[in-house]
């Protein structure tokens, strides 16, 4: 295989039947080169994607769509690396998705715990703390 295609997706995308019908012409065509990465952080941007529409598990809908899966931290960029790593040295017939399990909002608590973070701002004082002391959440 000379090219891998990379497809960046998140979980919230999966709601759309575009997405599977494009799932499941890879699986059908075998497109070995194709990698699709999730940031699956169960939010989307109206709510948290389960009461959406629950999609989960994953990993188990992609291997009945005839897909290798993988799953990873992707808070942790060793960890990531390292999986795309083995993921180019693979020899398939089959699409790979990459589940890269996320918090959205990672690190400051006032949008890790709000399921409408996708479209919300952080107010002046949140980011003025923020650019003061980066830690300052963590503590």
């Amino acid at each position: 295989m000379k090219n891998r295609v990379v497809v960046v997706i998140g979980d919230g995308e999966l709601h759309e039947g575009a997405v599977w019908e494009a799932i499941m012409f890879a699986s059908h065509h075998k497109l070995s080169n194709l990698l699709m990465i999730i940031d699956s952080n169960t939010k989307c941007m109206l709510n948290y994607t389960r009461k959406i529409l629950d999609i989960f598990p994953l990993q188990q809908k992609f291997k009945e769509f005839g897909w290798i899966t993988e799953e990873v931290c992707g808070h942790d960029i060793g960890a990531l690396l390292g999986k795309l790593k083995s993921i180019g040295k693979r020899h398939s017939n089959k699409p790979t998705v990459l589940i890269a399990n996320t918090i959205k909002g990672h690190g400051v608590p006032t949008l890790e715990n709000d399921p409408l973070c996708h479209i919300r701002s952080l107010s002046g004082a949140e980011i003025d703390k923020l650019i003061k002391n980066p830690n300052a959440y963590n503590s």
